[in-house]
C-alpha cells in the first residue's frame, strides 16, 4: 500500500512541474524538495482518513544557521547543510519521506508509526546529529557542535477536514518552541481530529 502510495505522489506532483520552482530533487542535499513533501503530505493525510491509519510528521532545523553563515562563510553553513542532510536521510526507513524545505529545514513524514516511538526517534536523531557532527574552521581553528531543533506533530486520528498545510503549521509552531526553550530540543505537538485510529503493527526498530 505504501509501494503505490508513492506513485500516487510522484503522479500528483507531476501535475506542478512545469510550474518555477516544482523541482524533484534538492541538489545541495539530493533529497525530496518541499512541494514533493506537500505531496506526499496530502496523499498521506487521506490515506490516513481511509483507513484509520495514524502517521507523525517531523520538521528539523538547524540551529544558529545564520551565525554559521557570518562567522565561518557561507560555504560552512552549506557543509553543514549538506551533513545534516545526510545524517536525516540514513536515519529513517524507506517508506518514510525525507525532503529539505528550504535553508537549514528538514521535513520527514512517517506513516505507520506509534506516537513513543516517534518521540524516541525523534530525541535519538537529534542527539545522533549533536555527537556525529563538528564544524571546524580551519581560519580560526574554532570547533563546535552541530545542533538541531525539532517539531513532532503525531496525528493519531483525522477526518476529511485536515489540511496538510495546517499540519505544516502546527509542526513549524513546535519548533518555534524548541528554540524559545533554548534550542537543540525537541516540542511536540497532537493533531487529535476526527475518530479514533487503530493501532498499528510494531513500529520501527530504534535501538
Amino acid at each position: 500500500m505504501l509501494r503505490r502510495a508513492s506513485f500516487d505522489v510522484c503522479a500528483a506532483f507531476s501535475e506542478t512541474r512545469a510550474q518555477p520552482g516544482s523541482e524533484i530533487t534538492d541538489s545541495l542535499t539530493t533529497l525530496h524538495t518541499g512541494a514533493v513533501f506537500l505531496a506526499a503530505l496530502e496523499k498521506e493525510v487521506q490515506r490516513s482518513y481511509r483507513f484509520s491509519r495514524p502517521f507523525a510528521l517531523m520538521l528539523i532545523d538547524i540551529d544558529r544557521l545564520a551565525e554559521i553563515n557570518a562567522t565561518h562563510g557561507y560555504d560552512a553553513g552549506d557543509f553543514v547543510i549538506e551533513r545534516v542532510g545526510i545524517v536525516v536521510r540514513t536515519y529513517f526507513r524507506e517508506t518514510d519521506w525525507v525532503a529539505r524545505s528550504s535553508g537549514g529545514a528538514f521535513e520527514v513524514l512517517l506513516p505507520e508509526i506509534q506516537r513513543a516511538d516517534a518521540q524516541r526517534l525523534a530525541n535519538r536523531m537529534r542527539i545522533t546529529i549533536q555527537e556525529r557532527l563538528q564544524l571546524h574552521d580551519y581560519r580560526s581553528d574554532d570547533q563546535f557542535s552541530v545542533t538541531v531543533s525539532v517539531g513532532v506533530l503525531v496525528a493519531e486520528t483525522v477526518d476529511q477536514s485536515v489540511q496538510a498545510d495546517q499540519l505544516l503549521v502546527e509542526a513549524k509552531e513546535a519548533v518555534s518552541r524548541a528554540k524559545q526553550a533554548g534550542r537543540n530540543c525537541v516540542e511536540h505537538a497532537d493533531a487529535i481530529i476526527g475518530r479514533p485510529v487503530t493501532q498499528t503493527r510494531e513500529g520501527p526498530s530504534i535501538d
